[in-house]
């Protein structure tokens, strides 16, 4: 069989999930696979301008078209040369936008990045004999305890709890500045460290979500501001102590990984994508499912589905826990960053991706006539 070619469709660069999603996973393939990129901005970009060239160039030469966009977006494959044509996206609560069902049910294969998604795109009316996992990863020679650490943070005295993810209700920001106030008292030496900018909501203020919170020792907190280098993330990582994360659900959990990566003790809430990689090393905090009540995307019926309610208290006994016994929780962590490096590398994903492209040309897409939605 000729080699395929990958026509790849997302949003490459920055430093949000889905830029480093698309980065990497697009980036290890090509090493394997020739690919040819299409970077969007939104949904602009030149992807006819793509299509023709790759028409031009590889007449009849077979093409594997992946988008890798929210659910919505993926019309973006309508009109792709002959070949697969494969929806990749990630998802966190338990229902599907309204607006995703439509354009996932036209793709030739869905790809999403843990069982647990898989298992909610079925519970959502979707083909699970469509559906394939294909994982993210993480970027052990950059992520590793050995990367250096942010001086400046590094010469901080003190344990250092870290968090980085959006500031929102889903990730539980609020929820763990709260119950890290209130779990140490005057005279411990710990701090929490956050870097929480949300690009969806620039104009944040927060000093003023941090007044409403009402601290006993807001002085404890140390805040980032927005990073893009990757390297100094991995620097942030590794002039901490422990990673914590109360989300209430997660498609992967970058964020997570990478700090597991860099050898930190990660206390996660035990729930959605990141079970797929937290292993036996992270300490998971017991949560139980509630409806989803901050919606964040469109449901006619107001039924947003279900994500996690942490449990704080716990939470907080594993914070403590972690303060309270250091090397043991090193110990611990160094662990699971060897389980994450060697077990979820993004070359890994990508020979995954090669596999599963692979197969659907040779029998699992036969032609234009057999196309999901196609009379």
């Amino acid at each position: 069989m000729t080699l395929p070619l990958v026509h790849a469709i997302g949003w490459f660069g920055g430093r949000l999930g889905y830029n480093v999603h698309t980065d990497n996973l697009f980036g290890r393939l090509a090493r394997l696979i020739p690919v040819v990129a299409t970077p969007l901005k939104d949904l602009d970009g030149p992807l006819d301008e793509d299509r023709a060239l790759i028409q031009r160039i590889w007449p009849g030469r077979p093409v594997a078209s992946i988008a890798l966009l929210h659910g919505q977006m993926m019309h973006v494959l309508d009109g792709a040369p002959p070949g697969p044509r494969i929806a990749y996206t990630v998802w966190e609560a338990t229902k599907l936008p309204d607006n995703w069902r439509a354009p996932l049910a036209r793709a030739d294969q869905i790809w999403v990045p843990t069982a647990w998604n898989r298992d909610i795109f079925i519970a959502n009316g979707l083909d699970g004999s469509r559906i394939r996992v294909v994982p993210e990863g993480v970027d052990g020679d950059l992520f590793n305890p050995k990367a250096p650490p942010v001086p400046d943070l590094a010469r901080r005295s003190g344990f250092k709890f870290i968090n980085i993810g959006k500031w929102e209700e889903r990730k539980g920001t609020a929820r763990l500045i709260k119950a890290f106030d209130d779990e140490f008292a005057r005279g411990e030496d710990v701090r929490l460290v956050l870097s929480c900018y949300n690009p969806h909501y620039p104009d944040i203020d927060f000093r003023a979500e941090l007044r409403a919170l009402k601290l006993k020792r807001p002085g404890r907190l140390l805040l980032i501001p927005p990073i893009q280098d990757h390297g100094r993330i991995a620097g942030l990582y590794t002039a901490c102590q422990a990673f914590v994360s109360p989300t209430r659900a997660e498609g992967w959990g970058l964020p997570i990984i990478e700090a597991m990566a860099c050898g930190l003790p990660a206390i996660v809430t035990g729930y959605s994508g990141q079970t797929a990689f937290m292993g036996p090393h992270a300490y998971p905090i017991d949560y139980r499912l509630v409806p989803v009540d901050v919606p964040f995307f469109i449901a006619a019926d107001g039924d947003f589905g279900l994500w996690a309610e942490p449990d704080i208290g716990h939470m907080r006994r594993l914070m403590r826990q972690v303060y309270e016994n250091p090397e043991a929780a090193r110990t611990r962590g160094l662990a699971g960053g060897e389980w994450v490096r060697s077990r979820f590398s993004w070359d890994a994903a990508a020979r995954t991706a090669a596999e599963t492209i692979a197969s659907a040309l040779a029998g699992l897409y036969t032609g234009p006539e057999t196309r999901p939605g196609t009379p």
